[in-house]
This record gives C-alpha cells, structure tokens and sequence, in this order.
C-alpha cells in the first residue's frame, strides 16, 4: 500500500492532483527521463544533480494487467518524441537487463509543484522494440519485467502453481493463488437465466 504525503492525500481528495511518471534505466551512462516538460529534479527522485529530462508525453507507462495464477505481465514504457539522431545513441546491447526503476509521480494542480513520488515498479529491461518516422520523431517501446518474470536469474522461474509443480509435483504452496474469485454484478437488470427457467 502506498502512503500519500499529507499534501499529495490532500489534492487527490481535492481532484486537483495531476499524476505524471519516470523512468530510470540504470546502464552505464543512466538514462533519465519523465512524462513532463523541461528538467526535472526532486530529492524524491534521486536528488539534486540527476536531473530527468522531459519528453512532454503523458502516456510513458501503457495500461498493463494481470492476473491470480496467470503468466506475468511485462510493462510496455513508451519514450515517443524522440529525435532519429538520438535514438542512435541508445545502445540495445547496453541496455539489455539493465535495472529500471518506474515512479509514479503526484504534481499540484499547477502541474509544477511535485508533491510525492512513490516507486511503481523494479524490473530489468527485456527487450528494446523502435519505430521511426521518415523527417519526423522516432518511438521507442521499452519492455520491461518485474520481479514475478524471475529477472533473468537461472531458470527464469515465474510464481505460479503450474511453474512451481514442475520442480516439485508434490508441492502445492501456490495452489491457493491459482485463481482469483470472480463475482458479476447486473446493475439496472435481470440475471440471465437459462431458456427452461425463462418459459417455466
């Protein structure tokens, strides 16, 4: 659960909090970017003297789900606007498992003030997909994989009950998980019922 500074709780309860993200990749020269426009800087980052560059787009993390018992899910980050001069200097072999670090980040209602910064996900970067546009801007897909994806560790286990039984069929410790409780609400209307039911 994530605890909200009294100030972030306060503009969200007000509706007039404005939400942006970041991006870390930690390689060898770290790249550093955020949803916003201009420089950003913030002790709740990572302080003065690593600043995170604008890339003035709202949608850097593309909506993700999951689910109980399912194959994890990767999180699609996307860096659009970017100049083709500068997507050369993005390495893939540099930046293949290299650490990222995502933050959600909470702004006042002028967008300028950051009021709180809470870590959205760890992962390492899986795979690095680009598209570029002829005389225009270059996009590029980051692909990241959280923890659940075993982070390249040997075997590359995932936390599921099927995965676990394959080491030890015996072991059910993640059979609980295997499915998550589905309850269906009809607002406004009748449950469906079946066609005997229906004529009596």
């Amino acid at each position: 659960m994530k605890i909200f500074s009294a100030a972030a709780t306060a503009a969200i309860a007000a509706g007039t909090a404005r939400d942006g993200g970041a991006l870390e990749i930690a390689c060898a020269d770290p790249i550093r970017v955020w949803s916003g426009e201009g420089s950003l800087e913030s002790d709740l980052l990572r302080g003065a003297g690593n600043p995170f560059t604008g890339l003035g787009h709202r949608s850097l993390v593309r909506a993700t789900a999951a689910a109980l018992g399912s194959a994890a899910q990767s999180i699609t980050y996307t860096l659009s606007g970017i100049d083709p001069e500068a997507l050369a200097l993005i390495d893939a072999s540099e930046v293949q498992r290299a650490p990222v670090t995502a933050w959600r980040l909470i702004f006042d209602a002028s967008g300028t003030v950051l009021l709180d910064a809470h870590i959205f996900q760890r992962g390492r970067v899986d795979r690095l997909p680009r598209s570029e546009t002829a005389g225009g801007t270059a996009t590029v897909s980051l692909i990241a994989e959280g923890a659940a994806r075993g982070h390249g560790r040997r075997s590359g286990r995932m936390r599921t009950d099927a995965d676990q039984r394959l080491i030890d069929a015996d072991d059910g410790g993640l059979s609980r998980v295997s499915f998550a409780g589905e309850k269906t609400l009809y607002w406004g209307g009748s449950v469906p019922r079946r066609a005997g039911q229906a004529l009596g």
